[in-house]
């Protein structure tokens, strides 16, 4: 009786493995419903729509940016030129707003603002008259020049003789939140200049 149930135990053990791999490649060869294909393509498109809205927050911040140091450039330099006298307290006023106008970049820690006064006074060239910097800590050389010495201006900016003009050159340090392979770090920079309206503006007064 036991080898009899043995014989017949041991013949259903091959039909049992045949049943189950069977099983298991009809499993194998069924596709996915549509649940499980929509989760794996889910996590495949995440990582991608992640990065997409990273790389448009940034290049939103790079524009951002640039028009607002082009902004800043362009009210500092047309305060001044709306004074008939300047003073050191009055610069130090109109730096202040330069960086309200820059928010919600800190143009105190990454930027500066120079402000030149450039003359042509005997019609010989553009000389610049006077130079300060101010709203910020960035250490920038003006590319116009240093006071005392002859100015480099725009091509298209034109100085006559007994002329002044009051150019603002806004320096600021972009670093990227993200990655450098979507925008480089840089040095953003922007000028602006005005003719003075009512004084000319050649030097600062003290005070």
């Amino acid at each position: 009786m036991n080898r009899q149930l043995s014989i017949a135990a041991s013949g259903r053990a091959p039909q049992r493995l045949w049943t189950w791999h069977a099983r298991l490649r009809r499993l194998a060869a069924r596709p996915l419903g549509s649940s499980g294909a929509s989760a794996v393509e889910f996590g495949l498109t995440v990582p991608i729509i992640f990065m997409l809205m990273l790389a448009s927050a940034e290049l939103g911040r790079y524009i951002l940016l640039h028009q607002k140091v082009d902004r800043v450039a362009v009210t500092m330099s047309d305060l001044v030129s709306r004074a008939e006298t300047i003073s050191e307290t009055d610069l130090d006023d109109m730096f202040l707003a330069a960086d309200q106008v820059a928010l919600p970049f800190d143009l105190t820690g990454s930027g500066v603002v120079i402000v030149t006064s450039v003359t042509n006074v005997d019609g010989d060239g553009a000389t610049v008259a006077w130079q300060r910097a101010g709203a910020g800590d960035l250490v920038s050389t003006s590319r116009i020049g240093a006071p005392g010495d002859p100015a480099d201006l725009p091509d298209d900016f034109e100085l006559r003789e007994g002329e002044t003009a009051i150019i603002a050159e806004v320096f600021f340090d972009f670093a990227p939140f993200l990655t450098d392979l979507i925008v480089a770090p840089e040095i953003v920079y922007r000028r602006a200049q005005h003719r003075p309206r009512l004084g000319t503006l050649e030097q600062i007064e003290a005070g």
